[in-house]
Parts: C-alpha cells; sequence; structure tokens
C-alpha cells in the first residue's frame, strides 16, 4: 500500500501512545558510558525530542540517531465449536503476547537510515484448531532496515493490502492475505501520494507444494518434492490520499517440484497472483469510519488466496503433476471485505468477511479427490471498548465454512461435504 503500516496482530494497527517516558528510560539504558566532567549526564531529562513526523523519538546522547523504544501486549482467550473436526482437539485455549518494538532513524546526506524491529514472546495454551499442547514461541514479526527507498529484512509482504485490518487476534478469522516473509523491495514516492514497489520474496513463505494427480498411481509412494528455486518477484502500484487508498498488486510464484521413479524428473513452470484493494475514508458518517474492499485471481500462487481451512483437510496444493510429468496448475479467487464503524470517542467495531473459491483443472485429480475445487467462506463482526487510550477489551465472533464442490468419499479429499468452525474471542490489549 502507499504506507507501510507496522502490524501487531492480523491486522491490528499500532497506536503510538506511550511512548515518551518508556524510550526515555530505554536510551538512557543504551547510551554511551557515564559522561566526564563537564559534560551534561546523559538522564532522560537531558534527552533531546527529534523533530520527525512520528511523536516519541528522543536523540540518543553523542550520536544523530533518534530512538523510539514501546511495545504491546496481549491476553486473548478463544472458544472453538467444530463440525466433524477432530474430536481431541482443544476447543478453548489462551494466548498470552508481550511485543517489543525499536525503531531507530539518523538523518544522512542520502535520506532517513532506519532500522525496525517487532520481536514476539508469546505462550500458547494450544496452536489455532489443534490439540498442541501448551508452548511458548519467539517469533520476529519485523526486522528491517530501510534505505533511500529500499527495504532489506523481514517484513510484510509488498503484495498485501487489507490484510485484516481491524480483525482482531493472534489466530486467523478471515480470508485474506498477511505473510511476513523475507524481502528485498525497493519502493518509489510518486507525486500526489502514489506510490510504487518492486520487491523479491521467499517463496518458501508462499508454497503450497504440488500433489499427484493419481495419488493411488504404483508409484505414489515416491511423492514429488517441492523444488523452488527463484524467490517470489511482487509488484504494486497505489495511492495514498484524503479520500482513502488503493493498491494493485501483482506476483510471479515459481511452481516446481522433483522425485525419483528409477530416473529423476524435475518439473517447472510459474504462477502468478493478481491483486486489487480500496480504502474508503467515510467521516461523513463518522470520523476514523473506513470500508475495504479487495480481490484477487490467483494462478498457480494458491496461497495467495488466504484461505481460512481450519481442519486441514483437503489443502489445495500450487499444481497437480500427472503420469505423463506435466503440471496442472490450481486457479481461484477471493473477494473480502470490511466496515469499522466509530460509535463513539470509546467504543468501535468492525463487520468483517470474505469468500474464496479453488478449481482443481486436471480431471484425473478431480476423480481421486472427489471434488472439483472447494469454497471457503467466513463472516464476523467484533466490538471494542477503550476506556483510555492505551487500554482496549474485544469481543469478537467469526465463522468460517471449508467445503468440496461436487464432493464424493474418497478418502484423499474431505471426508463430508463441508465443514464449519464458529470462534469466539475475547482480547484485552494495551500498547505502551
Amino acid at each position: 500500500m502507499a504506507a507501510r503500516i507496522e502490524s501487531i496482530g492480523r491486522g491490528a494497527e499500532v497506536r503510538n501512545a506511550g511512548f515518551g517516558l518508556v524510550g526515555a528510560a530505554a536510551i538512557a539504558l543504551l547510551a554511551p558510558p557515564p559522561a566526564q566532567a563537564g559534560d551534561l549526564p546523559a538522564s532522560p531529562r537531558y534527552l533531546k525530542a527529534c523533530k520527525l513526523d512520528s511523536p516519541g523519538f528522543y536523540q540518543v546522547p553523542g550520536t544523530d540517531t533518534c530512538l523510539r523504544i514501546g511495545g504491546y501486549q496481549w491476553a486473548e482467550g478463544y472458544y472453538n465449536s467444530y463440525t466433524d473436526y477432530p474430536p481431541q482437539n482443544d476447543t478453548s485455549y489462551a494466548i498470552a503476547t508481550l511485543g517489543l518494538q525499536m525503531d531507530a532513524r539518523s538523518q544522512t546526506e542520502y535520506g532517513t537510515l532506519r532500522s525496525f524491529i517487532d520481536l514476539r514472546f508469546q505462550w500458547r495454551g494450544s496452536d489455532p484448531w489443534s490439540d498442541a499442547p501448551e508452548h511458548t514461541v519467539v517469533q520476529p514479526w519485523n526486522f528491517y532496515i530501510q534505505f533511500n527507498g529500499f527495504t532489506f529484512g523481514y517484513d510484510q509482504s509488498f503484495f498485501d493490502f487489507y490484510d485484516n485490518q481491524d480483525v482482531l487476534g493472534t489466530d486467523p478469522a478471515t480470508i485474506s492475505d498477511n505473510v511476513q516473509t523475507l524481502l528485498a523491495a525497493y519502493s518509489w514516492s510518486l507525486a500526489n501520494g502514489y506510490s510504487a514497489t518492486l520487491s523479491l520474496e521467499d517463496a518458501s513463505e508462499r508454497e503450497a507444494g504440488v500433489a499427484f494427480a493419481d495419488p493411488t498411481a504404483s508409484d505414489a509412494d515416491d511423492s514429488p518434492a517441492s523444488l523452488t528455486r527463484l524467490p517470489d518477484i511482487v509488484a504494486n502500484f497505489g495511492q495514498s490520499a484524503d479520500w482513502g487508498q488503493f493498491q494493485l498488486s501483482a506476483a510471479l510464484h515459481e511452481v516446481s517440484a522433483t522425485r525419483g521413479n528409477g530416473s529423476t524428473l524435475s518439473v517447472s513452470d510459474w504462477g502468478y497472483a493478481l491483486q486489487a484493494g480500496v480504502m474508503f475514508n467515510l467521516p461523513a458518517i463518522a470520523s476514523g469510519d473506513t470500508l475495504y474492499i479487495e480481490g484477487a485471481y490467483v494462478d498457480g500462487a494458491v496461497s495467495y488466496l488466504g484461505l481460512v481451512n481450519a481442519s486441514g483437510d483437503f489443502a489445495p496444493p500450487d499444481a497437480y503433476l500427472s503420469a505423463d510429468g506435466s503440471l496442472s496448475r490450481v486457479s481461484g479467487w477471493n473477494i473480502v471485505g470490511q466496515y469499522l464503524h466509530n460509535w463513539n470517542a470509546t467504543w468501535n467495531s468492525a463487520v468483517f468477511g470474505g469468500y474464496a473459491r479453488f478449481d482443481i483443472n486436471d480431471p484425473v485429480a478431480q476423480a481421486a479427490y472427489g471434488a472439483s475445487g472447494g469454497t471457503n467462506y467466513n463472516v464476523g463482526a467484533n466490538v471494542t471498548w477503550t476506556p483510555v487510550a492505551p487500554l482496549a477489551f474485544t469481543v469478537q465472533y467469526d465463522f468460517n465454512v471449508y467445503a468440496a464442490r461436487d464432493w464424493r468419499p474418497t478418502g484423499l479429499g474431505l471426508p463430508i461435504a463441508s465443514q464449519a468452525a464458529h470462534q469466539l474471542l475475547l482480547m484485552v490489549a494495551r500498547t505502551f
């Protein structure tokens, strides 16, 4: 999108509140050794506020670097209700997250040199829709350097636009494209709020793999191994203005596989994804109200659909490998939307939903897996109360359906024609 937003969750925006005192204290800890006689001591009262567009930055004594330290905490409780899902899966679990952020900026003769870090420490009672035991996770969410239009590191894909902007919580609730990945990108800032980006991104984050069109064949035990050789090539073009934002995105994704069945077989093809999204500011309804609409088409790049497949059954690959060694790519499309309304200064709510469809274009694979394709749709809403600016309480509900089209039981696809799940989230969040 035209303006990149640091994310604190699946679409939740960082509110830059309360960074001042915490940032000052952290800078004091990071400052050089105690000053010599005659120098000002490196304590918060002598720190200079940096003249930047964003508040909360302080100058590190003895340097030209402006630094802001902050973070966030979440406490989440989930309850799930399944139909025909594994009975051992946890229907209720909790997640606790501490996120620490550091934003360092230095002015150079070639522009601003920026380093940004967002590191999460998380305790999970279970994985989403799973029976996983309690465990802890240290998760790098953003680690990147920006300089003179370049971005290097681990960041959100430049393909993304809507990315569940106001759908809260750690675990997925609705169809969308929201992927953190290793990338190297260059962005152009153009006139009138327009911008464009070209990015090389780690293809393994988008890998859906290759499957046999007929897994019952005699050599099916020699499963094709995904062999991605090149990064995904991603480009976008968009505008950010008073009326809102729009973005056009495109990606090329290599689909390749290898196997050995007496002789080595290696096949390769290119898939792609196209996406268009728009966000409207709606101040005539209420200050801060927004409406998102986004749609995508994929061919051989299934992960760009952002499917929510809670059971894990019948997950479509990028392509099916035929007996003659050819690849048949899986295609599909989606459309998603969200409306955020601010009732007053302390209450807001969002209504969201999405629909996605994928098509199996190989008749042998259709017969083997008992479906011509699949559909995924979900709807939901949340209500958030913010009694004081850094603290928010949210209740969120969503309903998800994952189904096979032209379903027949074969033991290789969905065990039934469709599966559904209700999910309720209670979340308390604080930024600092």
